[in-house]
């Protein structure tokens, strides 16, 4: 009886530990910064005056100041490092940037940016995540293009915008195509409040 009683309990051990939720919040293994990925654009405009290479914002909604160095923020294939001494300031926004000339020429009042990533976002959507120094995951979004996503930010003008950053940014109907072609980077979405 011990036997059969220590062979359920190990059973369901390992099926409580395998068992991970994909929401960070969720997960033992992520860190609750408070930072959000909060815009997207991942297949820009055709217009070349809104053409900026893709591009990520991250926000802190938080009331402190959040030290990012070393972070990493990855795709599904590539993985781009924080430089050391980045600061991301209270109610801030950070974009990295596929292209930092690129996309300075066409946003040159953002200042607050990283880059070159080197690689570009999927256009047919896919799996972005940013982790902390220790490779503690921080927030992660597998956006699409097809509902419940918003379709008009593939390649029509607008980004994906985060509807409110305490909304699970998972979800797709939490997210909806800026009032903005081109979206507006480092700045409070277009969508917010409607």
């Amino acid at each position: 009886m011990k036997k059969l009683l220590l062979i359920l309990f190990l059973f369901g051990c390992e099926n409580i530990i395998t068992d991970i939720s994909d929401n960070p919040d969720d997960n033992p293994d992520s860190a609750n910064y408070g930072i959000v990925i909060n815009e997207i654009n991942y297949n820009s405009s055709s217009d070349s005056n809104l053409n900026a290479g893709d591009w990520i914002e991250l926000y802190n909604p938080t009331n402190q100041a959040i030290e990012m160095s070393l972070w990493e923020f990855r795709d599904e294939d590539n993985i781009f490092t924080f430089p050391e001494n980045i600061i991301l300031a209270p109610g801030g926004y950070l974009v990295l940037c596929q292209n930092l000339d690129v996309f300075s020429q066409i946003f040159s009042s953002v200042s607050n940016t990283l880059g070159d990533l080197e690689f570009g976002l999927n256009g047919a959507g896919e799996l972005i995540r940013l982790f902390d120094p220790d490779g503690i995951l921080v927030d992660g979004v597998e956006y699409d293009d097809i509902a419940p996503w918003p379709i008009d930010p593939d390649g029509y003008g607008p980004t994906l915008e985060l509807i409110d950053s305490s909304l699970d940014n998972a979800l797709g109907e939490n997210w909806d195509a800026s009032n903005e072609n081109g979206g507006t980077p480092g700045e409070i979405n277009s969508v917010v409040n409607e």
